[in-house]
């Protein structure tokens, strides 16, 4: 290789970087905090009929994030207490590959994802695509868009498949009994 093709791809890295438009780091932490707030408004309302029974207590605690760029800011935890188990909505943070944002669902018998991706996302496979790099490698980068993206949290079936599923009554009802031990 010579020093001019080493040359022009400098050049093209620092074209692409000038045509690049900045990011908003407070506007993402924001948005994300949103997202998260109609995340657990949703589950409230799924879950009324038990909360207003007493059968389902939930309740909140601050916890703080950190993430590269953003840094750390406090966001909250959604607890649900059904009984003698405890099911905990973790959020982790917005910077994730393909999606806006990730909770972890955690209980006694374990763990489950929800992620907030585009509403037309199949499955994770959808959310990236897959080109030969150099050496023959199969680097993953985010997939182009020339859509506007519908931001919707979705939960994730767990690998090798990883699918989206759509946040129903029966979809939390049935997260919440795997991570349980239901």
């Amino acid at each position: 290789m010579d020093n001019k093709t080493f040359d022009d791809f400098v050049s093209r890295q620092q074209r692409r970087a000038e045509e690049t438009v900045p990011i908003n780091w407070e506007e993402q932490r924001a948005e994300f905090l949103s997202y998260l707030g109609l995340l657990y408004s949703k589950i409230e309302s799924l879950l009324e009929k038990y909360v207003s029974s007493g059968q389902i207590q939930f309740g909140y605690q601050s916890i703080e994030l950190s993430e590269e760029y953003i840094g750390s800011y406090s966001a909250k935890r959604m607890n649900l207490r059904i009984g003698r188990q405890e099911v905990g909505f973790i959020p982790i943070g917005t910077l994730f590959l393909g999606s806006k944002g990730r909770v972890d669902v955690i209980g006694p018998a374990g763990r489950a994802e929800i992620l907030l991706v585009d509403r037309r996302a199949a499955g994770a496979m959808s959310l990236v695509r897959v080109t030969l790099g150099i050496g023959g490698k199969l680097p993953v980068v985010p997939r182009d868009s020339d859509q506007d993206i519908e931001w919707e949290w979705r939960i994730v079936t767990r690998p090798p498949e990883r699918r989206f599923i759509e946040i129903t009554q029966q979809s939390i009802f049935q997260l919440i009994m795997e991570v349980a031990n239901g």
